[in-house]
Parts: C-alpha cells; sequence; structure tokens
C-alpha cells in the first residue's frame, strides 16, 4: 500500500497500527490515518489537534477506541506531548477544535502507548502507567517512574514492557507483577500471544517469547538493513558488513540461509563491521571500526580469537586510544602477503601486512620523504569503501586522504614489502579530484580511480605519470562515485549516490543505468555504498543502508573447456519476452543455430562468458519456424566445440 510512500510529507515514518474493527488506525509523523480493510483504502487524515498551532508538524504514536471517543498520542516534537480524544458521533474531525488535548502525568511525561482493559483507557508514558477516570489521569504507583514502551492487554490483565528492559502483568486494581527476567534485547513493541503471554519486538533480537527464558526468534534475513560492504567468496556466499556506526555485525548468505555473526554470538570483537574483504585463499576479512581487523578462513565458520588482530600483531591505535584500531579493506599480492591500513596510528606506521609464513609487519608510507598520518577514511561513514589495491604487477596502490597528499599512490613495490611510494597521483596529473572515495584494478590491468567529482583511469600503472597516461570518463563527470566493481567480463558496475551506472570494459559505453525510480524499488537506496559480483553466476549485489539488492547478468566467469550445454527454456515458445539461454561456454565464444536439415539460421556473438543468448530470429530479423533447432557453441580460436538441441514453437 504505496499511499504514504507516495504522500506529499516529509516525514513518512509509521509509527504503529492498531486495528478498530474493519480499520486500521494508522499513526504516522504526520498525523493520523484510517484505513478500512474492508474496502482496501485509505479514509481521512487528521493532522490538526486542539490548540496545537496549524505550523506545527504533529506526531501520533498511538490510537485506539474507547467509550465512542478516539484517542491518540501525539507530539509536535517541541512543547506539546499529550493524549487527544474526539467524538466518533462528531461526523468531521478534521479541525482542530474537534479534539481535545490532555496532558498526562508532570510536566514533560511524553505519553506513547494508548491500550483498554475493561473499561479502563491506560496511557504509556516515559514517567509511567497511567488509567484515566472521571477525574482525569491517575498514575499506576507500582510503575511510578517507569518509562513506558508499548501497552497490550489479555482477557484479564494488561502487559507492559519498559525501557529498561522489565515485563509486568498489571491488574485491574493496578497492581503489577514482574514477568519472566529481564529482555536480553531492547523492546520497541509488544502484542499478546492467545494464551495471553506478551511478544516482544525487539531492537536486534527479532520477537522474543517467554519459556523458562526468553526466547528470540528471528526472522530468515541478516541482522539488520545496512549493507555497507559487500564481498563474494568463492563458494558465492555473500559477506555483509553493517556498518561503522551503531553496527549489527557481520552478515553472511549462501543462497539458503541468512547467518549474522555479532559480539553476543561470536568472537566479534565489536558489532561495528565496515569492510569486509574476500583475499587470500578465500579468507574472510571483517574491518571493524575501533578494534582491529577478523580472519575468517575460508569455509570456517567458527573463529575465535586468535583469528583477531591488533595490538596483538603490533598495529598502534589513535593517540589517545592507542587500541582504537581502524583498519582498511584487506588485500593480497601475488606472494600471499595481505596487505591493510590504519587510521591515523599514533606510531604513524600506517601500513600492516601479514606474510604468508603468519607473522605481521608495521611500516610507515612515505611521499617525497614524509611519513602520511592516514592513508585512508577518518570518518565514521566509512567514505572510501576500497581504499587498496594490487595491479597485475604486484603493485600496491592506495588511496591517500592526508591533507597534505591527498590522491593516490603506487608503491612500485612489484611484490616487496616496501613503504616508499614511487608515484604520487593527483588531480593535477588528471584525476577529476583528490577526494578519492574508490580504487580498484581491471582486468586489462588499469586502475579504476572512483571520485567526487567523477571517475580518472591510469591507463599505465608503471608509469601513471607519463602524458596521456590518465583518461577521464567524461559522462560521470560530477558525479560522486561512491564504489566500483569489475565483473567477469571487465564490465564496470559503478555505485554513485544518484544509482548504479553499468560500462562497457573499456568504459566509453554506457550499458545501463539503475534507481529506485526505473526499478520500481528493487535497487532500494539511490546511494549504493558496495558492489560485488559473483562470477560463478554472473549475479551483482548492491549494498545500500537500507538494505541489499541484486540484479542476475549474464556476466558468470566463462568455463575452461566445454563440457555440455544447458538451453533452457526448452521448448522456446515465440514470440517471446525472454532470450533463450545458452550456459555452459568457453570464454568469447560464438554461437551457430542451424535448423534440423543442417541449414544456417543465425551466427551470434555471445557477451564473452559463461552464458549467451538467442532471440529466436533468423538473420532477417524474423522469428524463425515451429522445429527442432541445432545450437552448436564454438571457441574463438575454433578449437573448442560443443553442442545441444531446442524446440521452438510459434504461438
Amino acid at each position: 500500500v504505496l499511499d504514504i510512500a507516495n504522500a506529499n510529507q516529509t516525514n513518512k515514518r509509521i509509527n504503529s497500527l492498531p486495528m478498530s474493527g474493519d480499520s486500521i488506525l494508522v499513526c504516522t509523523d504526520f498525523g493520523l490515518s484510517v484505513f478500512r480493510i474492508d474496502r482496501f483504502e485509505f479514509g481521512d487524515t487528521y493532522m490538526r489537534f486542539g490548540d496545537i498551532p496549524s505550523n506545527a508538524r504533529t506526531a501520533v504514536f498511538d490510537a485506539t477506541i474507547h467509550e465512542d471517543r478516539i484517542w491518540a498520542t501525539v507530539s509536535d516534537g517541541q512543547t506539546v506531548n499529550r493524549v487527544a480524544y474526539a467524538s466518533l458521533d462528531n461526523p468531521n474531525l478534521l479541525p482542530p477544535e474537534s479534539w481535545t488535548l490532555e496532558e498526562v502525568g508532570p510536566a514533560g511525561s511524553v505519553p506513547g502507548a494508548l491500550e483498554v482493559l475493561g473499561s479502563r483507557l491506560y496511557a504509556g508514558t516515559t514517567t509511567g502507567l497511567y488509567y484515566r477516570d472521571a477525574t482525569g489521569w491517575i498514575a499506576v504507583q507500582s510503575l511510578a517512574g517507569k518509562e513506558i514502551i508499548d501497552l497490550t492487554s489479555s482477557s484479564s490483565s494488561l502487559l507492559t514492557c519498559t525501557a529498561s528492559g522489565e515485563v509486568f502483568t498489571v491488574d485491574a486494581q493496578g497492581n503489577a507483577t514482574p514477568f519472566g527476567t529481564i529482555l536480553p534485547y531492547p523492546a520497541s513493541s509488544m502484542t499478546s500471544s492467545a494464551d495471553g503471554n506478551p511478544l516482544v519486538g525487539s531492537a536486534g533480537g527479532g520477537i522474543l517469547s517467554f519459556e523458562t527464558l526468553w526466547t528470540s526468534y528471528l526472522p530468515d534475513g541478516p541482522a539488520g538493513s545496512r549493507f555497507a560492504s559487500v564481498t563474494v567468496d568463492p563458494d558465492g556466499a555473500i559477506w555483509c558488513g553493517s556498518g561503522a556506526v551503531n553496527g549489527s555485525g557481520l552478515y553472511r548468505y549462501d543462497g539458503n540461509e541468512w547467518m549474522s555473526f555479532t559480539r553476543a554470538n561470536s568472537a566479534l570483537p565489536v558489532d561495528d563491521i565496515y569492510r569486509v574483504s574476500a583475499t587470500c585463499n578465500g579468507a574472510i576479512w571483517a574491518s571493524s571500526f575501533g578494534r582491529g581487523v577478523i580472519e575468517i578462513p575460508f569455509q570456517t565458520l567458527a573463529f575465535d580469537s586468535t583469528n583477531v588482530y591488533g595490538t596483538n600483531v603490533g598495529m598502534v591505535g589513535l593517540d589517545n586510544d592507542l587500541s582504537f584500531i581502524v583498519p582498511s579493506n584487506v588485500v593480497c599480492d601475488g606472494s600471499g602477503n595481505a596487505w591493510m591500513t590504519t587510521i591515523l596510528p599514533a606510531n604513524r606506521k600506517v601500513l600492516a601486512v601479514r606474510r604468508p609464513d603468519g607473522s605481521w609487519l608495521t611500516a610507515p608510507a612515505i611521499v617525497n620523504g614524509v611519513r602520511l598520518t592516514t592513508l585512508t577514511n577518518q570518518t565514521p561513514g566509512g567514505e572510501v569503501e576500497k581504499c587498496l589495491a594490487v595491479d597485475a604487477f604486484d603493485n600496491l596502490w592506495s588511496v591517500v586522504r592526508d591533507a597534505a597528499f591527498k590522491g593516490v599512490i603506487s608503491f612500485g613495490n612489484r611484490g616487496a614489502i616496501d613503504s616508499v611510494a614511487a608515484f604520487h597521483v593527483t588531480a593535477a596529473d588528471g584525476l577529476p579530484s583528490n577526494d578519492i572515495r574508490t580504487i580498484v584494478v581491471d582486468r586489462d590491468n588499469d586502475i579504476w580511480v572512483g571520485t567526487t567529482k567523477g571517475i580518472g583511469i591510469i591507463l599505465d600503472p608503471s608509469n601513471p605519470l607519463r602524458p596521456g597516461g590518465i583518461a577521464s570518463y567524461r559522462p560521470l563527470n560530477g558525479l560522486t562515485i561512491n564504489t566500483i566493481a569489475v565483473d567477469p567480463l571487465n564490465q564496470k558496475w559503478v555505485g554513485t549516490t544518484e544509482g548504479v551506472i553499468h560500462l562497457s570494459p573499456d568504459g566509453t559505453q554506457l550499458l545501463n543505468a539503475f534507481t529506485v525510480e526505473t526499478t520500481e524499488g528493487k535497487l532500494i537506496d539511490n546511494d549504493v555504498r558496495s558492489i560485488a559480483v559473483d562470477p560463478l553466476t554472473g549475479t551483482v549485489y548492491f549494498g545500500t543502508t537500507s538494505g541489499l539488492a541484486s540484479l542476475t547478468t549474464a556476466a558468470a566467469a566463462p568455463k575452461q573447456s566445454f563440457d555440455e550445454l544447458t538451453i533452457y527454456p526448452n521448448p522456446y515458445f515465440l514470440p517471446s519476452t525472454v532470450p533463450l539461454t545458452v550456459d555452459g561456454l568457453v570464454e568469447n565464444s560464438s554461437l551457430r543455430i542451424l535448423s534440423i536439415d543442417g541449414a544456417l539460421v543465425r551466427d551470434l556473438q555471445t557477451p564473452g562468458g559463461r552464458i549467451g543468448f538467442w532471440d529466436g530470429k533468423d538473420t532477417k530479423g524474423n522469428h524463425v519456424s515451429s522445429g527442432i533447432y541445432i545450437v552448436i557453441a564454438y571457441a574463438e580460436d575454433g578449437s573448442q566445440l560443443s553442442n545441444g538441441k531446442i524446440a521452438v514453437l510459434r504461438r
């Protein structure tokens, strides 16, 4: 139901959805709307209540029907925090004078939840629980001073949860009895089960029910909606970091099941995991904001404190907190060295590397004889998505955020462990900007640099400062580039603050563009922070702070040699809105479609990966007739071929 999403309102948060007969009282940050379930449509929306100024935005937290009146807890966000009520006998509740406002509790008390038990109306506030009688609002003394999060009623009692994690049952006389133990997660809402026991909605623990202890029930999904960083391991499982501020840990999805690793259920030292990298031997490296880096060996989901690296391997944190260590993304060179950087280390040794033998080394990064203070992102927002890269010659490249040396450096180290920069590349040399957001190496060994003003491409990594050595992709000039991913066909997937751009291998052609609007919401947010490609399937994943989206593409890694082709759909009905798919190709395969008697129907060039397509048309552009057709796939040099059959049916 998109009416609120499409409403002309600045704040569209929905706070609660209390039911009343055949209606839902939709409580939002701009008022109270009535939704008729039987008609599946909205009725009136009430936005003005009593003497609240007409220019104030009034939020409604909860609502209910009691004694032929509609009641709501309202706030203008500044001075008004009251209960509003209006008579249901009044045919027009749109005028503000139709509503009466009442204060509940002492000055500053904010009413939130409303519930009816028997003949009494109760209000949960930041200062306790109250019920209303003929004289006004009366405090339930047993809960005085408790901040009430939510209320729900059963046949004989009221259930309430508090900000301090307590759950109480309240009888008709106002006696509160603790229910169970302290909640393991902060409460956000509650209701009751069929047997009258509380079900608590929590922040981080899903739905909580009490048996002998509180039990957490989570849906099959990640622990949070923030996807600050996404990567894919060699088995095709996706790993996701939840962010640098108020993170929810590390998520993993293997195509069937989500797993969430948090500080509470694993060896993670903190839930603020803001970078993930799939590197040497398929290991996943999870970079935390403040507590070092965690290695999760390939195909191993159980890891312990010995996999957490920080001060124990020589890394040094900030001047005022030597244990506060923020690593960058992790990259591996051809020698098996795992490289990373740390933010603002007190000893100015910004580079950290683990050698193949397991030993560690920290070193400064030196440009023109000067030790840099930091290489990568300096803010909790994690501005730099990929700040390190290794080219085909094993040279380490890094983004530089040090104010005096902003840009990109190459160590020119060719696999050696060296900390002296060989090249320092800046906007003066042709980059669109010195504010770098990402750096990646493509399959042609070009260095793609995403900045706040577009993309720069370093064409000769061995001599990036030569004349003409940097190309600027002009169609994206001025765009903020958050991330760039390279698929098996060397195509580029560019995440910006305004959606996703799909580019040809050399960047000269814009193949497609995706936004929230053009995908009808399937791309969840236009501010795309991270992109990862699964080479096994061609699936592209887009990480945003609002969720994760995926797109199925033909950019799957080609096979080394032909096996049996997979051709679908079979039979292939024409005309069709989808092409025939031929799966199982080697690199840069061509397709030849033949009739059953061997006559050539169509010659086709595939995208270059494992998958190719046929639209069911002949060389003249006409749909072919019904019949059996032979599909022949052959390698670019003609050394390999494979074939299959397909039935075509004209409708």
